[in-house]
């Protein structure tokens, strides 16, 4: 048993223990004074944002009401090697985060050990020399050092933080990989739309080709015309193939995505069609809840602030508790004998560094300058943010104005092509000019289409870029 006077220590030496071990020597964290505007450049109307980063998001591509993407995204969430890359990297911050946190316990360590051994009886006084004995000894030592400047608990404190911090970019890489993944998806069916739009082409220029070579042998019109519709039909044709290469490029690009090999994964052609969704949209200080990428920046500053309490508390000496208790004997009979019992107080360790060349000092300014960068880095992610969110805003607002526009095109198109063919029927204009004006409405065509898809993905790019998830 130990001491009475040991166990009961004065009460003035308990109270310095405990208003020393409440110090903290790190400073005070506070997020850089960002100003921000109080609403986009592009109109609105806006909603303010309900999540947070650490709060579960929806599923915004549910949004688009497509039920092909839904399967991929699926799929994507559960075979994704780059998503279990950074799930992993998670698991692993939570373990040393977890192993930070040993230093605000005590430790413990049992020892059992048996020994025989001789001592010389050719030693001057020496007592008993000669003799062999066996030693039998079971021991349990606590060791426990004092936190009285917060090193312990900044250290635990920053190893929480960075653990958060990978969880963040984790849904930064999660966000990231399945709008990727909707973007490749869109373009794709942009091409679809594009190669089944180009096959009708086809087709029509067939049946133009095959009537003018019917009305040159009738000598209704001249070689000239007939040529000109076969080089009509070889373009077209020639283009509609070059259209698959693209498409199978972005199908090995989804088939990447999804953790599968390009041989093993295909999707069927599904022209895209209709509007993208209209999102709710958020004001510019929501970002700062909802952005993973932000929010990872924030826990790594506050991480690096911690981290200048442990550097700081160097300068400052560390008191280490020992206590040990146990058995010792040579008769193993005697093992649990009263008389048997050993203890021990101490070692109480005192370990204050005096000299050590400036690296306590140099330690602590590293942690500052990396504080700093942390504090850099993090308003750079919120200017990257704020461009991000403007330059998808406008994407949508013109392409959306571009599109309405372009239809109107089409249309237009549409109708100089049947005024044309009347025309040519009536023997009034050659029929370079049918054919001027087919290419005409197929160049809207395809821009149409091509504006359409690009809608789409601004759409994304714009999920994406408010940090996805209503």
């Amino acid at each position: 048993m130990l001491p009475r006077r040991l166990l009961h220590p004065p009460a003035w030496l308990s109270f310095i223990i405990l208003l020393l071990a409440g110090c903290n020597l790190a400073p005070e964290t506070g997020s850089p004074n960002m100003k921000l505007p109080a609403s986009f450049k592009t109109t609105g109307p806006w909603k303010v944002a309900e999540p947070k980063d650490h709060e579960a998001r929806g599923n915004w591509w549910s949004f688009f009401a497509d039920s092909r993407l839904q399967e991929l995204i699926t799929e994507a969430l559960n075979s994704s090697p780059t998503l279990e890359i950074a799930r992993q990297r998670v698991q692993e911050a939570r373990a040393l985060a977890r192993a930070d946190r040993a230093g605000l316990f005590p430790f413990a360590t049992a020892r059992n050990s048996i020994r025989r051994d001789r001592s010389s009886d050719a030693m001057a006084f020496q007592f008993a020399g000669g003799r062999t004995r066996t030693t039998i000894l079971n021991q349990l030592d606590f060791s426990y050092e004092i936190d009285f400047w917060g090193k312990n608990q900044n250290t635990a404190k920053a190893g929480v933080l960075r653990s958060e911090a990978f969880e963040a970019e984790w849904q930064n890489v999660r966000l990231g990989l399945l709008s990727e993944l909707a973007m490749n998806y869109f373009a794709l069916r942009t091409q679809d739309a594009q190669i089944a739009l180009l096959r009708r082409t086809v087709e029509v220029r067939s049946r133009v080709l095959n009537l003018a070579r019917t009305r040159f042998t009738q000598g209704d019109i001249a070689q000239v015309d007939v040529a000109q519709a076969e080089v009509d039909y070889a373009e077209i044709k020639a283009e509609a193939i070059g259209l698959e290469r693209q498409r199978v490029q972005l199908e090995h690009a989804i088939a990447l995505l999804l953790g599968k090999t390009p041989s093993n994964f295909s999707l069927p052609a599904m022209p895209i069609s209709g509007t993208p969704p209209s999102l709710p949209l958020s004001v510019p200080s929501t970002l700062l809840e909802r952005r993973p990428d932000i929010a990872s920046a924030e826990r790594r500053m506050e991480a690096a602030n911690a981290e200048i309490g442990v550097a700081r508390s160097a300068f400052f000496p560390s008191i280490t508790l020992g206590l040990s208790g146990g058995t010792q004997t040579s008769f193993i009979e005697k093992i649990a004998d009263s008389h048997a019992r050993v203890w021990g107080l101490g070692p109480a360790m005192l370990e204050w560094p005096l000299l050590r060349g400036g690296a306590v000092k140099a330690n602590a300014d590293a942690a500052q300058a990396r504080y700093l960068q942390g504090v850099a880095a993090y308003r750079q992610a919120v200017l990257s943010a704020m461009r991000e969110t403007e330059d998808a805003l406008t994407a949508v607002e013109v392409l959306s104005r571009q599109s309405a526009a372009q239809d109107a095109t089409v249309s237009a198109a549409s109708k100089a092509l049947e005024l044309s063919q009347k025309r040519y029927d009536s023997g009034l204009v050659a029929y370079y000019e049918v054919l001027d004006a087919r290419r005409t409405e197929l160049r809207a065509e395809r821009e149409s289409t091509r504006l359409r898809g690009e809608l789409f993905i601004a759409t994304t790019m714009l999920v994406k870029a408010l940090g996805g998830g209503w």
